[in-house]
């Protein structure tokens, strides 16, 4: 019987309607007749038959359908599993369905996930590299930075490596844990600087996911040694509001944040603003992306350009490098170069590492 079953669906990838047969105009209709197979009427990928050897996407689990754009649902739906590095067992309907046709699948598709207020993948933009992102995400993040010199106190490094976790459907809380090296007064120093904790909520999104607004709050502990320049001695509170919005073929993400020290607050208080612009060179998830980031701290201002880069097909795992250009009060500040490693992982409840999976159609 389930010999059978497969063999009624490899017909049906090769046949998918009879030539006979009314071409269907309907997404309920289209859904029935080249989706529904695999992945069930109501979408859930229970069916009574498994027609395929890998785990169908359940279409009604809104934490696994949501975070990814309409492109690569578009794109895997005309040209295969394969092309996003999921399952070769998910056919590529691309010579059957037209562009509009598509679109309007991924929209039916979509209306499985029914519970509201899930932030859609659209505004999930490619990450800068200062800019904090208004999507929740599920990350670990490795940011590299080395300068020539710091306010006059010699070369630093630094690398921080950020664990991101998505919580419910609009929040995200994260932690930073940063190693560095220092030069005050020439002598090398090298130990854990300050270490973040961090929560973030999405306020709003548009009806069309062409705009999205979050409201962010850090703390900055101090764990760093200040005598040895790795820490700046207090705790820090930081604000922040960040948005993105899609611009035809270019994202444009801001944010603005407040640090307030609690130690003379009054007279420490430091404003950051963060202006990126970029573009994807193409639709797939592994694209290479290019950008240019405005970075401000008060009276300091610094250009970043910057490129970026899908490591896998699914885009789970990614690179960025830059560098960082002060063009105002630069007797403060040096050249930086920066840059990321990223990890999108699955939900710890789903099992599964993003990126590394070709088990699911």
């Amino acid at each position: 019987m389930v010999a059978f079953g497969r063999l009624a669906h490899l017909l049906l990838l090769l046949f998918p309607v009879s030539v006979s047969a009314q071409v269907p105009t309907l997404p309920s209709e289209m859904y029935s007749a080249w989706c529904a197979s695999c992945h069930a009427e109501d979408g859930t990928g229970q069916v009574a038959v498994a027609t395929i050897t890998v785990e169908p996407m359940d279409f009604t689990d809104c934490a696994v359908t949501t975070p990814e754009p309409d492109a690569d649902w578009e794109l895997v739906i005309a040209r295969g599993g394969p092309v996003a590095g999921l399952s070769s067992q998910m056919p590529g309907y691309g010579e059957a369905l037209d562009d509009d046709q598509i679109r309007v699948l991924v929209g039916y598709i979509r209306g499985f996930c029914t519970e509201p207020r899930w932030p859609l993948g659209n505004v999930n933009f490619s990450r800068p590299i200062f800019t904090e992102k208004a999507f929740p995400e599920n990350e670990v993040v490795i940011l590299p930075a080395v300068s020539h010199g710091d306010d006059d106190d010699g070369a630093s490094a630094r690398i921080k490596m950020v664990y991101e976790r998505r919580v419910g459907r609009r929040g995200h809380v994260e932690v930073g844990l940063p190693l560095q090296t220092a030069s005050p007064n020439g002598e090398r120093a090298a130990g854990l600087g300050d270490i973040t904790v961090a929560a973030k909520y999405v306020l709003y999104t548009d009806r069309a996911s062409t705009r999205i607004f979050s409201g962010g709050f850090e703390v900055k502990t101090p764990t760093g040694s200040e005598g040895l320049g790795l820490g700046g001695g207090t705790t820090v509170l930081e604000p922040y509001l960040s948005a993105g919005f899609a611009l035809r073929d270019f994202t444009l993400q801001t944010q603005l944040k407040v640090e307030v020290p609690t130690r003379d607050p009054g007279e420490a208080t430091a404003v950051v603003y963060n202006v990126y612009g970029g573009r994807d060179l193409s639709g797939l998830p592994s694209t290479w992306s290019i950008g240019l980031e405005l970075n401000g701290i008060d009276e300091r201002l610094a250009v970043t350009p910057q490129i970026r880069k899908g490591l896998t097909r699914t885009g789970a795992i990614a690179a960025a490098a830059g560098v960082r250009i002060p063009i105002v009060n630069r007797q403060h500040q040096h050249i930086q170069w920066v840059g990321y490693l990223l990890w999108e992982y699955r939900d710890p409840g789903d099992g599964q590492p993003g990126g590394l999976r070709t088990d699911r159609a």
